[in-house]
C-alpha cells in the first residue's frame, strides 16, 4: 500500500508541475480566401439569422437550440444555444463591413469569456477571412492541458465553417453580379 500511495502522490505532483508550467492560453485561427466582396460576406457574418446556412455546429450536433436576442445584427446582437454537445452564448461588441465581426462567447460550466470574430482583408480581387477565437481556459492547472488541445478540437469545426461560409458567399457574389442593372 506504501509503494502506491508513493506512485500515486509522484503522479499527482507530476501532473501537477507539468500543468503549472504549460500556458493556459488559447488562440484558434483559421483562414480562407474567398471570391466575393467584403458586403456579401459579411452580409452573412453580421447576421445571426445567417449563420444557419453555414455554421458547422448545426450539422455536428443536431440537437441544437439556438435562442435569438432582441437583436440579431450588428453590434449588440447576441444568440444562446444547447444541445447534447453543451450550451453557451454569444454577443457581438463590434462589427464593421470593413474589417470584421467581433464577439464575446461562453460555454455553460466555464467562467471563461471567450473573444472571437472574423477579420476580412482585401486579398486581391478576393477576400480573406480569418475566424479565430482566443481567451485563457479555467480553472488552472487542469485549464491548462485543456488549453493545449483547442485548436485541435475546435480548429476543423472552423475550417469547415469557413468552407461553408465561402460556398454561400460566392453562390450570393454571383446571383448579384448575374442581376441586371437598372438605368
Amino acid at each position: 500500500m506504501k509503494t502506491f500511495l508513493k506512485v500515486f502522490g509522484s503522479f499527482t505532483l507530476l501532473f501537477v508541475v507539468v500543468g503549472l508550467s504549460l500556458s493556459n492560453n488559447i488562440n484558434i485561427r483559421r483562414s480562407i480566401t474567398i471570391d466575393a466582396p467584403f458586403s456579401v460576406i459579411h452580409s452573412q457574418v453580421n447576421n445571426l439569422n445567417q449563420w444557419t446556412e453555414w455554421s458547422p455546429w448545426l450539422t455536428m450536433d443536431p440537437t441544437i437550440k439556438t435562442t435569438m436576442g432582441d437583436i440579431q445584427s450588428g453590434v449588440g446582437a447576441h444568440q444562446s444555444w444547447v444541445g447534447q454537445s453543451g450550451a453557451g452564448k454569444l454577443t457581438f461588441t463590434e462589427s464593421s463591413e470593413n474589417s470584421g465581426v467581433v464577439y464575446d462567447m461562453s460555454f455553460e460550466g466555464d467562467s471563461t469569456m471567450y473573444q472571437a470574430g472574423f477579420d476580412y482583408q482585401q486579398s486581391g480581387n478576393k477576400t480573406l477571412v480569418t475566424w479565430y477565437m482566443t481567451g485563457e481556459m479555467q480553472p488552472i492547472i487542469i485549464g491548462n492541458y485543456f488549453a493545449q488541445i483547442m485548436d485541435a478540437l475546435m480548429g476543423d469545426s472552423f475550417t469547415t465553417g469557413l468552407e461553408k461560409l465561402k460556398d454561400v458567399s460566392e453562390k450570393m457574389s454571383v446571383k448579384d453580379s448575374s442581376m441586371p442593372v437598372a438605368e
